[in-house]
């Protein structure tokens, strides 16, 4: 299978375009800084800004699936403090502009154009209302939305577009998020129960959206959580 992933320099987005190639599929890395993308067998790459619907709708065409790892950053000076994960993560939260709301859109429509048919989303747990979660994480989630609003909304107004939409979608929404080693031992399902701050690997994560573009017949047109 071809594969876009939109957002390959990001956390998720480069363990995305290894566990792909490590399947056997075929990879299009869409980044607006392809350049700084390592080559490899099955990859090539295609400069993308989510901001930009034409270059969106350029960088997908030919592909059969289009995995969305976009999502807000602050991308502050490597090796300072707060470039460093949990401190960025956070800025970038609180401040998250409108990176998924206009993006998703762009995307949606550059995914209409192009003929292809399957869109998978990277969401976060934080938008879930909860109901399927123990009552410590409701609470806990419930704290967690008020003090990100605003990055609560722009994924918001995103998922609610991917759900408008006629794309055979899915929206994958994992716990926090760590970059350590994988695991490949998750749970993973529409409705899952699941520990929202128990900090899940990029690499499983990412798994779990290739399966979801791949292999899962059963998500299409759901909300998946991934987490422990």
């Amino acid at each position: 299978m071809k594969i876009a992933v939109i957002g390959a320099t990001g956390a998720t987005g480069r363990k995305v375009m290894e566990r792909a190639l490590e399947l056997g599929h075929e990879v299009v890395a869409v980044a607006r800084r392809p350049e700084v993308i390592t080559p490899a067998e099955r990859l090539s790459t295609r400069q993308g800004d989510v901001f930009d619907a034409s270059s969106m709708a350029k960088a997908i065409v030919g592909t059969d699936v289009v995995i969305s790892c976009i999502g807000p950053t602050k991308n502050f000076s490597p090796g300072t403090f707060m470039s460093q994960g949990i401190p960025n993560i956070l800025a970038a939260n609180f401040s998250p502009g409108t990176v998924m709301s206009e993006g998703i859109t762009n995307i949606l429509a550059a995914c209409q154009g192009a003929g292809v048919k399957r869109l998978v989303m990277q969401s976060g747990i934080g938008l879930s209302d909860g109901k399927e979660l123990s009552a410590v994480n409701r609470w806990a989630i419930s704290i967690n939305r008020r003090i990100f609003s605003k990055a609560i909304k722009d994924k918001a107004i995103a998922e609610r577009a991917v759900q408008r939409s006629d794309l055979d979608w899915v929206i994958v929404r994992p716990a926090g998020l760590r970059d350590v080693a994988a695991t490949l031992k998750y749970t993973a399902d529409p409705s899952a129960r699941i520990a929202p701050f128990l900090p899940l690997p990029f690499s499983d994560c990412a798994d779990c959206l290739v399966r979801a573009a791949t292999s899962e017949p059963t998500w299409v047109r759901k909300i998946v959580n991934v987490g422990r």
